[in-house]
């Protein structure tokens, strides 16, 4: 089975444990979402592509603050429960997000690019540009700090292998900034709640 089957397989089992546990959210997932939507609101942006979206709560909270909103995930599972909650949702790849055939003012996508193997993230930063409008926004956030590859199985939620490439501060900057300009990049200390990695968060914008 390739890492995207079993990406999607493991998902898909996940989802309604996700949706059960849809109200416990960590304080600073939710203010990276707020300063991603403050912006998008201070320069009129209009509409966004949430890339990864899970059961749909960053992509509810957008279309509630009046954006127009496409939810994507590579799992059918997913998407069903982002259209429960009356969202516009479809299943895509992230390697394929040309079939969408639409630019958008600004993308999200939160703990979705460390399932990217390192030697595709050029690639797959590229084709994330391409779907921006001129001087759109991309929200690129993800565990990292070092620099490793892993399948990981997690007795505690699913029970079943999902590929992790995390990168080093560096090695993260130095591909997001060969596609796009850095607005901004900020670490957050999870204060040894996912062992040896914090959080990376960067704002970035379209060349």
């Amino acid at each position: 089975m390739n890492f995207k089957n079993q990406l999607r397989a493991a998902y898909d089992a996940d989802a309604q444990r996700r949706v059960n546990n849809s109200s416990g959210r960590d304080g600073w997932k939710l203010a990276a979402r707020q300063k991603f939507a403050d912006l998008a609101k201070h320069e009129d942006k209009k509409t966004i592509l949430e890339i990864g979206a899970g059961v749909g709560l960053d992509a509810k909270y957008f279309q509630d603050q009046g954006f127009k909103v496409l939810a994507t995930d590579l799992s059918p599972k997913m998407v069903e429960a982002c259209e429960e909650l009356g969202l516009k949702a479809q299943v895509i790849d992230i390697y394929e997000l040309d079939r969408l055939n639409r630019k958008f003012d600004a993308i999200y996508s939160l703990n979705v690019l460390l399932h990217v193997p390192p030697q595709d993230l050029e690639q797959v930063l590229t084709t994330i540009s391409d779907c921006l409008k001129p001087n759109g926004i991309f929200y690129y956030g993800v565990y990292g700090g070092m620099s490793k590859e892993d399948v990981h199985t997690d007795p505690s939620r699913m029970n079943m292998p999902r590929y992790f490439s995390f990168l080093n501060d560096e090695s993260l900057l130095k591909a997001a900034s060969s596609v796009f300009s850095v607005v901004s990049s900020d670490v957050v200390d999870l204060k040894g709640s996912q062992g040896s990695l914090h959080f990376q968060s960067l704002l970035l914008r379209k060349r």
